[in-house]
């Protein structure tokens, strides 16, 4: 029986060394910072400082939404937009007011330029139109029955107004 109690009495200070290491862990953990969204004051390095002239499809993200009859528009028009470069987000009907021949661009930001990306993929008579709220992630599309393609010869990246400074991860 002495080699029993032994055994069980090193189990459980090997647990407790295991517990105490968790706790330890746990604490650190929760009492540090956030990470970084990656702006400009986010306190990095000037190593990790990265000035953007140029907003292109793959830092956009795109929704798409159907405002026509035709099922699946959604979903093959984001499919589309993928293949063209952009990233994409969510896919499904549009609101039941809104009346979309064609496409049209939604978006929340006055003068976004992500958006205006987006307009000119759809084809040069899309129109951005500013709202109040956003249907989903990213620039937000809504299209109609008579929407078809992507323009294969749309820009795949416009200049900024004004460059954004944005840290990128070095490591």
């Amino acid at each position: 029986m002495h080699r029993r109690h032994l055994t069980t009495a090193a189990t459980l200070v090997v647990l407790l060394l295991v517990l105490a290491g968790m706790a330890v862990f746990g604490v650190r953990a929760a009492t540090a910072p956030f990470p970084s969204s990656g702006g400009a004051d986010a306190g990095c390095t000037e190593a990790e400082k990265q000035v953007q002239e140029f907003i292109t499809r793959r830092d956009v993200q795109v929704s798409v939404y159907n405002a026509g009859s035709k099922s699946g528009l959604a979903g093959t028009t984001l499919q589309k937009l993928e293949d063209a470069g952009f990233r994409g987000g969510n896919a499904g009907n549009a609101p039941d007011d809104a009346t979309v021949p064609r496409a049209i661009v939604w978006t929340t930001e006055a003068q976004d330029p992500a958006a205006q990306l987006v307009a000119s993929a759809l084809g040069p008579r899309t129109r951005v139109r500013l709202v109040p709220e956003d249907l989903g992630p990213g620039v937000d599309v809504v299209v109609g029955d008579r929407f078809d393609r992507v323009d294969p010869k749309a820009p795949r990246r416009i200049k900024l107004d004004q460059p954004v400074e944005k840290c990128i991860d070095v490591g």
